[in-house]
């Protein structure tokens, strides 16, 4: 399939998407269509807010990619004249005024274009800003997150109002489980300004009165309490909540879980407007202050689970493209929950893929590879946060003319060091995982080279390799999305031993640190930054084999390369002339990649998009710059549909090995894949 097929074929799987059939009508709607909605300043007057995200909420609105149209209505036109008053109210714009629209039929009268004509007025100010009732030993916390003051002009009442549920979250993170927070506004039309109060309720710091659990059909009611981390006469808080949720949903046993307290708390939808809380008239005293609640210090906790199904069979494809090789892939795993016993599982995984290298010099460019696994699962190995395992794997992989085959077996551990974030859905934790894995390994294909080659590039003797192997990782990631993140970060630190000592046993170090980093700028654009290395250390006289050997490039690396071919490289030339010359990447034993990545994906929106920097270099010694800096630049679409994150990047390669490319050089490279950006 070509580029540009690949292409047409994505595209018209979203077009695809975008027809739907009309709802039924609503009282006074019409069959006459929205062709458009402008909104215009009146004369004199300006339209200061973005109003981008106004334009879907409308009541009438024309036909979009991934948005239904809507039908003239006179009662959708009021309301939407109310809504779009509100809208600027939100701003500071209390006074503003929107005329009635201007109505422009066609000539049948079966579609009219809509203009609303906005007078803004005078911005309203900023006038006081107080925090009432926040305990003494807070109060500093609290106020650190108000982040406007008296006397600003940019006034958004809507986010004004959201700080009192990061308020109240903070004191229930600290143990007290029925804090609550309200917030006012009140408007002053005579001096244009907006006074914004915080009311704390926090309540007394709770703690576990009783435990229940909810849903559980397969897995103990005693199994769940011990593993949600939770006892009865032990302080109770959101944390501990949270905390107990992600250690439930780790263990692989339930598709989700909930923990409920008795507490005097309200949950809000994400996304939801907000009111600034409801307060009644008597929670108020004569001075206009907020009478405490008398609330008890023991609550009752219940535990909610929904259990994942027994056998679960996830299929998936993929393809990947870049400037040398096209992949596709079909992969599966297959959960059996609880085979053996609660929390005793059972996963098989398959992956098969045909890979096709329409670039380059080998002399065999196709070639079937795919992996295989099994692995059995304890959660809760004699304590509460420890989990084994024990895996026997089979992977295939193609390199450029030749294959990498390896059968590994071992018992691992993992361990949360730290749950995830609860605000971040995706959020993993702080993990540590080690297994202790023998190796058996074949170069299948490799070539031939001669002893001065395999010395000068370290080079395994043999094409078959086997012995142990320690692994380890420590991973912290607080990413918001694991796809195409907009903030938050990830730190890994990898490492692999390999003792050898033994014949066809090769002694190995690799350590691979890595780092992501993302800082938001607005809702929908993003900075994002990756820098990762890999070293391999302690190698002796056998030299060191292609699994430990360090290759980078394509889709998910650096795209100035196609996959593997980021590497140190052996060069066998085969007349004395040098015009028939075979390059073949061997892997390095250092590699540098890193990425800085500015990133525009609009919220619940299906599209996106990415300017990027490309930085790499690998060498055999332990600088991966040795031979220079590779460079590259580019932009990239991102398509966000269902559960296929696709991303077409265009990229150009400035630098190879400090060398500057010219367009004989062939540096123009397209790159798609599916799957996680970093």
């Amino acid at each position: 399939m070509t580029e540009r097929r690949l292409f047409a074929f994505v595209l018209a799987g979203v077009l695809a998407t975008t027809g739907c059939e009309r709802p039924a009508k609503v009282p006074g709607e019409t069959d006459i269509v929205v062709s458009s909605v402008t909104l215009e300043a009146a004369p004199g007057s300006e339209l200061t807010p973005d109003y981008g995200p106004l334009m879907d909420r409308l009541g009438m609105r024309p036909k979009s990619l991934v948005l239904p149209g809507r039908y003239y209505s006179e009662f959708r036109e009021h309301e939407d004249r109310r809504r779009i008053e509100a809208f600027w109210q939100n701003y500071g714009f209390f006074d503003v005024v929107v005329s009635a629209p201007q109505r422009v039929f066609d000539e049948g009268e079966t579609s009219v274009a809509l203009t609303w004509t906005i007078s803004e007025n005078e911005r309203y100010r900023v006038g006081e800003v107080q925090l009432k009732q926040a305990p003494d030993e807070y109060r500093e916390a609290l106020a650190g997150m108000i982040d406007f003051a008296s006397g600003d002009t940019e006034v958004d009442v809507e986010r004004y109002r959201l700080l009192r549920r990061d308020m109240a979250d903070h004191l229930r993170r600290e143990g007290f489980g029925h804090a609550r927070v309200y917030s006012r506004g009140f408007v002053d039309h005579d001096r244009k300004l907006i006074h914004f109060f915080y009311y704390v309720d926090e309540g007394p710091k709770t703690k576990v009165k009783s435990l229940v659990v909810e849903g559980n059909v397969k897995v103990p009611a005693e199994t769940i309490i011990e593993r949600s981390g939770l006892e009865e006469g032990q302080p109770f808080s959101w944390n501990d909540r949270f905390d107990g949720e992600f250690y439930l949903l780790d263990s692989g046993a339930f598709a989700s879980t909930f923990i409920r307290a008795d507490v005097d708390t309200k949950f809000y939808v994400p996304g939801d407007a907000d009111d600034g809380g409801e307060i009644k008239d008597e929670q108020i005293d004569e001075n206009g202050d907020l009478i405490p609640r008398d609330l008890p210090e023991a609550v009752d906790v219940k535990i909610h689970v929904v259990e994942a199904p027994s056998q679960q069979l996830r299929v998936r494809a993929g393809v990947e493209l870049d400037p040398t090789r096209i992949d596709t892939a079909l992969g599966s795993r297959l959960w059996l929950r609880n085979l053996f016993g609660p929390l005793h599982h059972l996963v098989l995984e398959g992956r098969i893929g045909y890979g096709y290298l329409y670039r380059g010099d080998t002399a065999d460019p196709t070639g079937l590879y795919g992996e295989a696994l099994i692995r059995y699962l304890k959660p809760m190995f004699l304590t509460q946060k420890l989990d084994f395992r024990l895996t026997a794997r089979f992977r295939d992989d193609l390199y450029p003319g030749f294959h990498l085959r390896e059968v590994t077996a071992g018992p691992g551990f993992r361990v949360a060091l730290l749950p995830g974030r609860a605000e971040s859905f995706y959020s993993t934790g702080l993990f540590f995982d080690t297994d202790l894995l023998f190796r058996w390994g074949q170069q299948a294909g490799f070539p031939n080279f001669d002893a001065a080659t395999r010395d000068a590039f370290e080079l395994a003797d043999e094409d078959t390799y086997l012995g142990g192997e320690l692994q380890a990782s420590l991973i912290f990631d607080q990413r918001d999305n694991p796809v195409e993140a907009l903030s938050g970060y990830l730190l890994a630190l990898r490492s692999t031993f390999s003792p050898g000592g033994i014949d066809r046993w090769n002694r190995y170090l690799t350590v691979a640190p890595e780092g992501r980093g993302f800082l938001p700028l607005t809702s929908s654009f993003s900075l994002g930054l990756r820098a990762q290395g890999s070293w391999v250390f302690l190698q002796d006289d056998q030299g060191v084999p292609l699994g430990p050997r360090l290759f980078g490039g394509g889709a998910f690396g650096f795209r100035g390369f196609g996959r593997h071919r980021l590497s140190p490289e052996v060069v066998q030339c085969f007349d004395p002339a040098g015009a028939a010359c075979h390059r073949t990447p061997v892997g390095g034993l250092s590699l540098a990649e890193a990425t800085l990545e500015a990133r525009f994906l609009p919220p619940l929106k299906p599209y996106g998009a990415v300017v990027f920097g490309d930085l790499g270099g690998a060498d055999v010694s332990a600088n991966p710059f040795s031979n220079g800096v590779s460079l590259a630049a580019g932009l990239g679409l991102r398509l966000r549909f269902w559960y296929l994150p696709a991303a077409f990047d265009f990229s150009y390669r400035i630098l190879a090995d400090n060398e500057l490319q010219k367009p004989a050089d062939d540096p123009f490279g397209v790159f798609f894949r599916i799957g996680e950006a970093f």
